[in-house]
C-alpha cells in the first residue's frame, strides 16, 4: 500500500520524508534497495503490529540527511539513528498519532548496547525492539546476514540473562536511592539526581557494583578525591 500510494504521489502530500527515502540510493554492500525499498521490505517482516509496522516505515527516515560517500563510492549513514528519531516524532505528530505510540516508536528507532537499550528503550518494549533489529536484518542484502542473525540471537539471550539475574538497567533498580544519598552526606537538590544518574550509568557498565555499600563506597571515595 504505501508503495501504491508513493507511485499515485500520495506520499508527496502526507510523508514526504517517504518519497526522499524512495529517492536516496543505499551503496553499502549491506544494501541492496534504495532505503525506501529496504523500508517497505522491513515493513513486510514483521506482524501486523501499529507500533512495529510504524517503527519499521519511520526507522530509517534520517538517512537521506545523514548520507555521505566515501573516495571509494561507498555510502556511509554515521548517526542516522539520531535524524531518524527526531523525523519519527515530527511525523507522528504531524499525522496526529497519539502520545503513547509517539513514545513507543521514537524509543524503539534509536540504541545498540543491550544494557544501554533496555534504559532507553524500557524493559517493557525491549522484545519489540529484537522484533525490529531482525525485520531490519531482513532486509538488507545477504552480505554477513548470518552473522548479523546470529548477534541478535546473543543480544535475546543477553536479555534474557539481564532478566533473569535482575540486573540494573534503570534508576527503580538502582540499590542506592536519593535518600541514601542525603544520608550519606550530599545536599538535597539537582546534584543528587545528577549522582543517581552517574552511579546507574556506572552500573550499567559494571553491574556487579549494584549494591548499596559499593555504591555509597564510590561516592565517598568520590568526595574525597
Amino acid at each position: 500500500l504505501i508503495r501504491t500510494a508513493y507511485e499515485l504521489g500520495i506520499t508527496k502530500i502526507f510523508l514526504p520524508e517517504f518519497d526522499r527515502m524512495m529517492e536516496t540510493e543505499q551503496e553499502t554492500p549491506h544494501h541492496m534497495y534504495t532505503i525506501g525499498e529496504h523500508t517497505i521490505h522491513a515493513m513486510m517482516n514483521v506482524r501486523n503490529d501499529k507500533i512495529l509496522r510504524l517503527t519499521m516505515l519511520l526507522h530509517d527516515t534520517g538517512k537521506p540527511e545523514y548520507k555521505t560517500m566515501d573516495e571509494d563510492g561507498v555510502a556511509h549513514f554515521k548517526m542516522h539513528a539520531l535524524g531518524s528519531e527526531r523525523i519519527a516524532k515530527e511525523v507522528l505528530r504531524r499525522l496526529k498519532f497519539d502520545n503513547d505510540t509517539l513514545h513507543k516508536v521514537t524509543r524503539l528507532v534509536l540504541p545498540k548496547n543491550v544494557r544501554r537499550a533496555m534504559n532507553k528503550i524500557g524493559e517493557d518494549i525491549f522484545p519489540y525492539y529484537m522484533e525490529v533489529r531482525r525485520a531490519d536484518v531482513l532486509a538488507q542484502s545477504e552480505y554477513r546476514r548470518a552473522e548479523k542473525l546470529k548477534n541478535l540471537d546473543e543480544v535475546e539471550q543477553t536479555y534474557a540473562e539481564i532478566i533473569e539475574k535482575g540486573q540494573c538497567v534503570s534508576l527503580k533498580e538502582l540499590a542506592v536511592t536519593g535518600r541514601d544519598l542525603i544520608r550519606a552526606g550530599m545536599k538535597p537538590g539537582k546534584e543528587i539526581g545528577e549522582k543517581l544518574n552517574e552511579l546507574l550509568n556506572l552500573v550499567i557498565e559494571n553491574p556487579e557494583m549494584n549494591t548499596r555499600e559499593t555504591l555509597l563506597n564510590y561516592i565517598s571515595t568520590d568526595k574525597e578525591v
